[in-house]
Formats: C-alpha cells, sequence, structure tokens
C-alpha cells in the first residue's frame, strides 16, 4: 500500500470515526482523498466528501469483527492506563 493510500484511508476512517461505508462508496471517496492529497488541493476532505459520507456512513453492526477488535481495543487501552497509575 503507498504511503498516499494509507494517509487517504487514515483520513476517511478518522473521520467516519467508527461508522462504516458501503464498500464502493468506501473504495471510492478514499481514491478521490488520495488524489486531492497527490495533487496538493485543500481541503483534503471537502463539504461534497463529507456530506456524501454523512449521508451513507452507518454503525457498525454490534458483533461485527471490526466493532468486537474495537472494543477489545477499547478495553486494552483503559486497562493499560489504570495500570500505569
Amino acid at each position: 500500500m503507498s504511503l498516499s493510500l494509507f494517509a487517504a484511508e487514515t483520513l476517511v476512517f478518522d473521520y467516519l470515526n467508527g461508522r462504516v461505508l458501503p464498500s464502493t462508496l468506501h473504495r471510492a471517496v478514499v481514491l478521490a482523498v488520495e488524489t486531492r492529497l497527490m495533487n496538493g488541493l485543500m481541503p483534503v476532505l471537502d463539504a461534497t466528501l463529507c456530506t456524501e459520507m454523512e449521508d451513507h456512513a452507518t454503525a457498525l453492526p454490534p458483533w461485527s469483527s471490526e466493532s468486537v477488535l474495537r472494543a477489545t481495543q477499547e478495553r486494552l487501552r483503559i486497562l493499560r492506563s489504570l495500570s500505569e497509575t
């Protein structure tokens, strides 16, 4: 995976904040963000992309592998912070 593609995936992932997009739309948004990053266009997440993501983003199913992994990572982070104090 190229660095620009990784950066685009990360930006979209952070914007969605735990929500998901349909796979086709997700790929299209990531490619659009990658193109904007590579061309130096600002803002990278413009109003059109954000509106499109907001219109189609949904919460993860409660027992999907992604939601279980996310909950486990959050629990581990909490336990580590408690053990440090």
